[in-house]
Protein backbone atom coordinates (compact mmCIF):
# COMPACT_ATOMS: atom_id res chain seq x y z
CA UNK A 1 0.00 0.00 0.00
CA UNK A 2 1.29 3.62 -0.58
CA UNK A 3 1.86 5.66 1.90
CA UNK A 4 -0.19 8.96 2.11
CA UNK A 5 2.09 10.88 4.39
CA UNK A 6 5.10 12.84 3.12
CA UNK A 7 6.11 13.61 6.92
CA UNK A 8 7.52 10.85 8.85
CA UNK A 9 4.95 9.33 11.38
CA UNK A 10 5.66 8.94 15.39
CA UNK A 11 3.72 6.47 17.49
CA UNK A 12 2.79 7.92 20.79
CA UNK A 13 -0.31 7.60 22.84
CA UNK A 14 -1.90 10.56 24.70
CA UNK A 15 -5.17 11.82 24.78
CA UNK A 16 -7.25 14.69 23.32
CA UNK A 17 -9.91 16.64 22.73
CA UNK A 18 -11.68 17.90 19.61
CA UNK A 19 -13.68 21.37 19.74
CA UNK A 20 -16.33 22.18 17.33
CA UNK A 21 -18.54 25.20 18.01
CA UNK A 22 -22.05 23.28 16.69
CA UNK A 23 -20.89 19.72 17.32
CA UNK A 24 -19.23 20.60 20.75
CA UNK A 25 -16.42 18.61 21.86
CA UNK A 26 -14.93 14.81 21.42
CA UNK A 27 -12.42 13.68 23.27
CA UNK A 28 -10.28 10.68 22.14
CA UNK A 29 -6.46 9.39 22.09
CA UNK A 30 -3.91 10.32 19.57
CA UNK A 31 -2.58 7.29 17.82
CA UNK A 32 0.49 8.36 15.94
CA UNK A 33 1.89 12.02 14.86
CA UNK A 34 3.95 14.25 12.28
CA UNK A 35 4.55 17.80 11.30
CA UNK A 36 1.90 17.49 8.85
CA UNK A 37 -1.51 15.69 10.89
CA UNK A 38 -2.17 12.99 13.26
CA UNK A 39 -5.00 9.94 14.01
CA UNK A 40 -6.98 10.06 16.59
CA UNK A 41 -9.28 7.01 18.08
CA UNK A 42 -12.39 8.64 19.08
CA UNK A 43 -14.28 7.82 22.64
CA UNK A 44 -17.64 7.83 20.62
CA UNK A 45 -18.52 7.94 17.06
CA UNK A 46 -19.38 11.45 15.85
CA UNK A 47 -19.25 12.50 12.24
CA UNK A 48 -16.07 14.92 11.95
CA UNK A 49 -15.96 14.80 7.99
CA UNK A 50 -17.41 18.40 8.09
CA UNK A 51 -16.33 21.51 6.12
CA UNK A 52 -14.45 23.39 8.57
CA UNK A 53 -14.48 26.69 6.17
CA UNK A 54 -16.36 28.84 8.58
CA UNK A 55 -16.19 27.46 11.69
CA UNK A 56 -12.77 25.80 12.48
CA UNK A 57 -12.43 22.16 14.44
CA UNK A 58 -10.08 22.81 17.26
CA UNK A 59 -7.75 19.83 18.66
CA UNK A 60 -6.00 20.80 22.24
CA UNK A 61 -3.79 17.56 23.61
CA UNK A 62 -4.49 17.39 27.41
CA UNK A 63 -1.16 17.76 28.31
CA UNK A 64 -0.59 21.36 26.50
CA UNK A 65 -2.41 24.08 26.61
CA UNK A 66 -2.65 25.08 23.02
CA UNK A 67 -5.29 24.88 20.20
CA UNK A 68 -4.48 24.07 16.67
CA UNK A 69 -6.70 24.50 14.03
CA UNK A 70 -7.15 21.24 12.19
CA UNK A 71 -9.82 19.48 8.92
CA UNK A 72 -10.59 16.10 8.83
CA UNK A 73 -9.17 14.57 5.81
CA UNK A 74 -11.04 11.06 6.81
CA UNK A 75 -13.05 9.01 9.08
CA UNK A 76 -13.70 5.81 9.58
CA UNK A 77 -16.29 5.16 12.47
CA UNK A 78 -14.45 6.26 15.44
CA UNK A 79 -10.90 6.58 13.98
CA UNK A 80 -10.00 10.01 12.16
CA UNK A 81 -7.48 11.21 10.69
CA UNK A 82 -6.73 15.22 10.51
CA UNK A 83 -4.09 17.84 8.84
CA UNK A 84 -2.47 20.61 10.63
CA UNK A 85 -3.93 23.93 9.14
CA UNK A 86 -1.67 26.37 10.18
CA UNK A 87 2.58 25.04 10.21
CA UNK A 88 4.90 27.10 11.62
Amino acid sequence: MDERRFDTRKLINTPARLYHSELGRVDGVIRDISEGGLAMKLNSFKNLDIDTTDKPLLLRPMNLDVLYTVSCVRQNKSDIAVIFLERT
